[in-house]
């Protein structure tokens, strides 16, 4: 593998100037691609034309993914209250005892089995069913989109970060469309098709956790 330095040159494409340009390699702070958080002083390639970051080279990577890692144990969004709503009912149907403070549980169980079993090209899917199926309620009951907001704060260890940070380059969604389309799976999952496995699954988690 080549070892890039401070200086180097070369050609990269950039989306900016929708153009091959010349670059340089150069020290910066790159902010995540959706804006939370950033990786300092790493080595990128920097076109020449608009500064915009058009190159990372392999020897940068195991830092952005460290820093994104530990970024992301702390995972936040503000999202529409029916879909906070919809994932403490999956909850409550999966047990009677899960309150709020298991959300981090349902939503871990969740990151993992779609980062490890290839499921995250369903999601935009699953969430699209989902919002088509909600705004269809609404027009049928003649009421408005709801416009509250309720903010989800999770603090959570380094492997549910990692199955996060995985669903998040596989999906290339922002955290709040990622976090939509996983509780729509869950609906899906637990309230429509009442999964036995996945109930059963978490069902289990339930009890060991309270």
């Amino acid at each position: 593998m080549k070892i890039f330095f401070e200086g180097d040159t070369g050609k990269a494409l950039c989306e900016q100037c929708q153009a091959l340009v010349q670059m340089r390699y150069v020290r910066r702070d790159v902010p995540f691609s959706d804006s939370q958080g950033q990786a300092k002083d790493v080595l990128v390639g920097v076109c020449l034309g608009c500064d915009s970051v058009v190159a990372i080279p392999p020897q940068s990577t195991p830092a952005i993914r460290e820093a994104r890692k530990q970024q992301l144990k702390s995972i936040e969004a503000r999202l529409p209250a029916v879909y906070l709503d919809v994932l403490d009912a999956a909850m409550h149907a999966v047990s009677n005892d899960a309150g709020a403070s298991l959300r981090k549980l349902f939503l871990g169980y969740y990151f993992h089995a779609l980062a490890h079993a290839q499921g995250a090209a369903g999601l935009p899917a699953a969430h699209a069913t989902f919002s088509g199926a909600l705004e269809q309620q609404l027009h049928m009951r003649a009421l408005a989109t709801p416009a509250a907001t309720r903010r989800l704060s999770m603090k959570v260890n380094a492997h549910v970060a990692q199955d996060y940070l995985a669903l998040l380059q596989a999906t290339q969604m922002s955290q709040t469309e990622l976090l939509k389309a996983v509780i729509a799976r869950i609906q899906a999952d637990v309230l429509e098709a009442r999964d036995p496995a996945v109930i059963g699954d978490l069902q289990r988690l339930v009890h060991l956790a309270i």
